[in-house]
């Protein structure tokens, strides 16, 4: 197939290509591209333990690989329900492995008369804080390695002098030692209620934030009019240079006709979207070119009082982190646990993704009760692990009868081509060069091609025993490829 010449080549450089969308499918015939959801863990590795967490771990908890060990910081609940003053506190644990995790005496903040705990967060034992986010931040001064954005509660008194509660920003040197910043809650106006996350964007050098939109949840009766539904969850994105001054929020992200649609047994509110888009955990993928993430908790709610109140995590993927896709035809890529398990009832993924060399891992936090339902209250609760294929959230598939796509014109730098593919037992794959006029380049043909078998993250192509590419490079191809009972995850030239 000839490339059209009035579409410049793509430069993939010497970057790492994930297949999450149709960017590099010009033609295709028997594949298909097709989500893979995690391997989990059954048992949760970290649970609710201590006198300040009788009622579990929140949902909304932060993991990382950081100094040389894994970080987690989780929402200890001693008071169900919230808003209310000292309801929720912010804990540490650390762990080796990832799996074994330990609750250290930090001596930082008060509990009961004591400084003999893991709590980190809010510095006041009244002060209460929920959702928060952790991020290490490279761009920052020293002092300000970490930074922390929450739900925050200030404690009554506070309340009645001024203090407002909020969204609010914290940052420490070490993740542990907090301070609030200056000028609380920041931004002042967006709404709170989940894991706000936030990183920053090399791609356009900007710091990004995706919240809950606050015009969404409390419409009016003109907004009923208008969208023909009442009020339902939904995520905004803004931007900022300096992490304190912000864009305006833009919703990048709700239920649309297809939700609303979705069959149920019974509707008790015709006005309330039987689904609701809970919390994001959208982040920016760094070991590939244009690649962005989200992990949505999706909240399900058609029958009476809300019921079923579940979640479960679907997967987006996106070019830029505004225009986002959905994957695996809704179908959950995390699914909740067995009834009755601290995964029972609710799910939500949890930052950040942690690169474990051929496998990334990406943390989720249970809880066994479900959403607001009077009377189902368990307080169960835990924090799961899941491994995910490097590079394999996405892959085009060809059945055992075999297929072929073709990618658009390319320019690439680099000496050879490598795939991340898994061919199983009797799956093959073969590569064609060929110019944008889609003529095979001579040397790099299919006849020429040698078979790609088994499964690896890192496969190189070859030709008649021929790797190198080189005399290639700064040249518009296009990439053939022949399958049959195989998966591919992602490209990249080297």
């Amino acid at each position: 197939m000839m490339s059209d010449p009035t579409v410049s080549p793509f430069d993939v450089g010497g970057n790492k290509q994930l297949f999450i969308d149709e960017r590099f499918i010009a033609q295709a015939d028997g594949v298909r591209l097709v989500m893979n959801p995690p391997m989990r863990d059954a048992e949760p590795v970290l649970t609710a333990d201590r006198p300040w967490e009788p009622h579990g771990i929140t949902g909304f908890t932060t993991v990382m690989h950081d100094q040389g060990k894994f970080r987690a910081w989780y929402g200890a609940v001693f008071k169900f329900g919230f808003p209310q003053e000292g309801a929720i506190r912010l804990a540490y644990a650390e762990s080796d492995d990832g799996l074994a995790w330990t609750k250290p005496e930090l001596g930082l903040i008060e509990f009961d008369g004591s400084s003999q705990n893991n709590l980190v967060a809010p510095l006041h034992p009244r002060q209460s804080m929920q959702g928060g986010t952790i991020f290490r931040d490279e761009h920052a001064p020293a002092d300000r390695r970490y930074r922390l954005w929450t739900k925050f509660r200030p404690t009554n008194d506070e309340l009645e002098s001024g203090v407002r509660a909020g969204l609010w920003a914290m940052h420490s040197p070490d993740g542990l030692r907090w301070r609030y910043d200056e000028g609380q809650p920041n931004p002042p106006t967006i709404m709170c209620d989940t894991q706000n996350m936030f990183f920053w964007d090399d791609r356009i050098e900007q710091y990004v934030g995706y919240t809950r939109v606050r015009e969404t949840q409390h419409a009016d009766e003109a907004a009923v009019i208008q969208r023909g539904v009442g009020s339902y969850r939904a995520i905004g994105r803004i931007t900022s240079s300096d992490f304190e001054n912000w864009s305006e929020q833009q919703i990048v992200f709700e239920a649309d006709a297809l939700d609303l649609a979705r069959p149920t047994p019974q509707r008790d509110d015709v006005l309330k979207p039987v689904v609701d888009i809970y919390t994001s955990c959208a982040m920016k993928y760094p070991w590939a070119q244009d690649a962005y993430f989200m992990f949505p908790s999706i909240y399900h709610h058609w029958g009476p009082g809300d019921f079923p109140a579940t979640m479960d995590i679907e997967l987006l993927t996106s070019r830029d982190g505004i225009a986002w896709q959905r994957c695996g035809e809704r179908l959950p890529f995390i699914r909740r646990g067995l009834d009755g398990r601290p995964d029972g009832g609710m799910i939500f993924a949890n930052p950040w993704l942690i690169d474990r060399g051929d496998e990334l891992w990406l943390y989720y936090t249970g809880r066994g009760d479900t959403h607001d339902l009077e009377g189902e209250k368990t307080y169960s609760s835990g924090l799961y692990r899941s491994r995910i294929r490097r590079d394999g959230f996405v892959s085009v598939d060809a059945p055992v009868q075999g297929g072929r796509f073709q990618t658009p014109a390319l320019v690439f730098s680099g000496g050879r081509l490598e795939l991340n593919y898994d061919g199983s037992g009797g799956g093959w794959l073969k590569a064609e060069l060929r110019r944008p006029d889609g003529a095979p380049i001579p040397g790099f043909t299919l006849d020429d091609a040698d078979p790609v078998t088994g499964n690896a993250i890192c496969k190189r192509l070859s030709w008649r025993h021929n790797e190198d590419l080189s005399r290639l490079s700064g040249t518009p191809v296009q990439l053939a490829f022949l399958m049959s009972d195989s998966k591919l995850f992602s490209f990249q030239f080297v």
